[in-house]
């Protein structure tokens, strides 16, 4: 029988290994019953007002019959369905996504089936491929659509895509299970065949617009639950389970999950490099667990050696141990298997648009190499030019090297990506560059004031910056506007403080701690000043309290991290003081370099040298072999009983600074060593 082929995938790397039917699909046997030529679309809905016409718009020109389930809408849904011709039953709902697809497929009376959710459309560019297969002999092999999600990332926008089996022969044979993330199989127990095909829906309903309103986890939670207490030994619903678990905050649980389904499992799933993926990124980012996460992922490597989202992951975690090369390498290597992850069950299409640009573009960042991460944040602007977040990264770095008229021009193109953000970024860069009357302008001039309070309230505080820098103007009116906004701001209260300390206005302070400990909190920034202030007060339990519901909305922040770790020290809890200061992040500068002291001491004290050396390196990372940090780190390791360690460390950066020669010549003395102490002094003095 000849090729059927869409002209639109004559030439495709798919149509290229066609030997068969349409898709590469098995000739049936001969005495196999065909149903009618067609395809039956089959859905269940509830309340799908606001997707349904969509949806049926993009697929009306390419099935026969559309056959609806309606488990109790209230709004315009069965309407709109109804205007498109649409075959409609009603049920009553039974917390059983299986089963309401069922009753949905015993509605089909073509040869095949094909499954859509309320949010998901077909791609224009697939319509000739599904009408090829209307009349295509179907036998008992399925087929996998390439499910292309529309989510919300750091850039604004951006797609993840999986692939699931939704098109596939309209037969009883053919049935679903599970009361969540439901699935096709076979009901007499034989193998699922199915083929990959370059067929895409467009699924809209992870963008952060979408999410508004839907509550799905809400309504999912349960019955996630429900699968894992009647399928516990079942890996996919092992996963399902660990990975809603993670998801929703209960960490400790999914990963115990997770792991427990990667050890029990008899056989090798192709959603397992998506297991370990979560694995590794959920002891990196959530528990600052990066040689586990390390050890996680080299497992999933191991398994899955061209999976581009295992290898990207590991790069990341990589960059968190300070292996910047190797990292580096891994990035490049996962850019080169783009092709491979079309025949993988879910693909971050964004690693290979922007993330790995963005993360070799940090790299460089580390080495102070700001022109290569500017050659690589360009290419990752070149496939998302409306991020707001990488132009903001472009422009940073180009103030880094210099390149003012430069760094103001990509500065300003934020305000055409978002007006007030930009502002705010053009005011606190015009404040870097002193100058401040036009930073302060701004301010009074072009913001919207009715646009977010938190916004307007960091503009007010960046023109009271300006006034205290320049000496020109009273800050003062622009904190109290910036606390009118937003009382419980950070970074507004951070230096309302100190402008009246300076004054000395001993009444007014008093009066200004007292309230703000009862204005509303919101942002990461809110919730690291009241820490700071419960820290202040001696009131170590409620401050540990408030930053851990901080890091709730940012985990990543390291003031919150540095005063959970402090209140936990205040509290006798070293453990996990050390575990915390762990997690502080690299980029906090001179608080990771505060949290990696104490660290240290810390591990000293537990025994654990190591480990203390572990830190202490961090530590003079972050502060670039400072002198003065290194004298202290080898006197700290010198007072725990360390002394071989202490002199190693000296002797390492003796070049530095010649307080560290004359300070390894005394050590060298003290440990007997007068030839040796006589050659470093000697040389620290010509």
């Amino acid at each position: 029988m000849p090729i059927q082929i869409a002209d639109a995938y004559r030439n495709s790397v798919f149509a290229q290994l066609q030997t068969g039917l349409l898709f590469n699909l098995p000739v049936p046997d001969a005495d196999h019953e065909q149903l009618p030529e067609g395809i039956s679309l089959c859905m269940i809905v509830k309340n799908e007002e606001r997707f349904l016409a969509e949806c049926l718009d993009s697929i009306k020109d390419v099935v026969d019959e559309i056959n609806i389930v309606d488990t109790g809408s209230t709004d315009r849904t069965v309407e709109i369905a109804r205007s498109y011709g649409a075959n409609i039953i009603f049920r009553e709902w039974r917390n059983d996504f299986a089963w309401a697809r069922n009753e949905a497929l015993a509605m089909a009376t073509k040869r095949w089936t094909l499954v859509l959710d309320a949010d998901e459309e077909l791609e224009r560019e697939s319509l000739g491929l599904l009408k090829s297969l209307r009349t295509t002999p179907a036998g008992l092999c399925a087929i996998y659509i390439n499910i292309v999600n529309l989510i919300s990332d750091a850039t604004g926008s951006g797609t993840m895509s999986h692939r699931l089996i939704r098109l596939f022969p309209t037969t009883p044979i053919l049935h679903y299970g599970g009361v969540i993330h439901e699935s096709i199989s076979r009901t007499d127990g034989g193998e699922m065949a199915a083929v990959l095909t370059p067929i895409t829906i467009l699924h809209k309903g992870y963008t952060n617009e979408m999410l508004v309103g839907r509550n799905k986890d809400s309504r999912n939670k349960p019955l996630i639950s429900r699968a894992y207490e009647e399928n516990g030994d079942d890996s996919f619903s092992l996963f399902n389970f660990g990975n809603s678990a993670i998801c929703s905050g209960n960490v400790e649980m999914g990963v115990e999950v997770l792991e427990r389904m990667l050890a029990t499992a008899k056989e090798v799933k192709l959603y397992f490099p998506l297991a370990y993926l979560m694995l590794g990124q959920t002891y990196c980012e959530a528990l600052g667990e990066n040689e586990k996460a390390l050890e996680i992922v080299d497992k999933g490597v191991e398994q899955f050696p061209k999976d581009a989202g295992l290898i990207f992951t590991k790069g990341q975690v990589l960059v968190k141990l300070g292996r910047i090369v190797e990292a580096r390498e891994l990035f490049e290597q996962a850019l080169g298997l783009r092709e491979r992850m079309a025949f993988t069950v879910m693909t971050d299409e964004e690693i290979f648009e922007w993330k790995i640009f963005y993360a070799l573009a940090g790299t460089y960042e580390r080495d102070n190499d700001f022109d290569r991460a500017i050659e690589y944040i360009d290419k990752a602007l070149l496939n998302k030019p409306t991020s707001y977040h990488l132009q903001r990264a472009k422009a940073g770095f180009l103030e880094n090297i210099g390149r003012f008229h430069d760094a103001e021009v990509a500065f300003r193109k934020l305000l055409e990506l978002d007006k007030p953000r930009g502002q705010l970024e053009i005011v606190n860069y015009l404040l870097r560059r002193s100058r401040y009357a036009q930073a302060i302008a701004i301010v009074e001039n072009e913001i919207d004031r009715s646009a977010n309070s938190g916004l307007v309230a960091m503009l007010n505080v960046s023109a009271a910056r300006g006034a205290l820098y320049s000496g020109g103007g009273d800050p003062l009116p622009y904190l109290e506007a910036a606390l009118r906004h937003a009382p419980g701001n950070g970074s507004a209260l951070s230096l309302m403080e100190h402008v009246l300390t300076q004054r000395g206005d001993v009444v007014a302070l008093e009066r200004f701690h007292r309230d703000e400990l009862l204005a509303p909190i919101f942002t990461p920034e809110d919730y690291a000043r009241r820490s700071y202030r419960l820290l202040a007060l001696n009131r170590a339990e409620e401050a540990r309290s408030v930053a851990e519901d901080g890091l709730l909305i940012d985990q990543r922040n390291a003031e919150l991290r540095f005063n959970s770790a402090i209140a936990s020290l205040r509290l006798g809890d070293e453990t996990r003081a050390a575990h915390d200061f762990s997690r502080v992040e690299t980029l906090g500068g001179e608080v990771h370099a505060e949290a990696m002291r104490l660290r240290s001491r810390i591990l000293l004290r537990q025994g654990d040298t190591a480990g203390a050396l572990e830190a202490i390196r961090a530590r003079l990372v972050t502060v670039s072999n400072n002198p003065e940090a290194i004298l202290d780190s080898a006197r700290t390791l010198a007072e725990a009983g360390a002394r071989a360690e202490a002199r190693a460390l000296l002797e390492e950066h003796v070049a530095v600074d010649n307080r560290i020669a004359l300070e390894l010549a005394a050590s060298m003395l003290q440990d007997g060593d007068l030839a040796g102490a006589g050659r470093i002094a000697a040389a620290s003095l010509k």
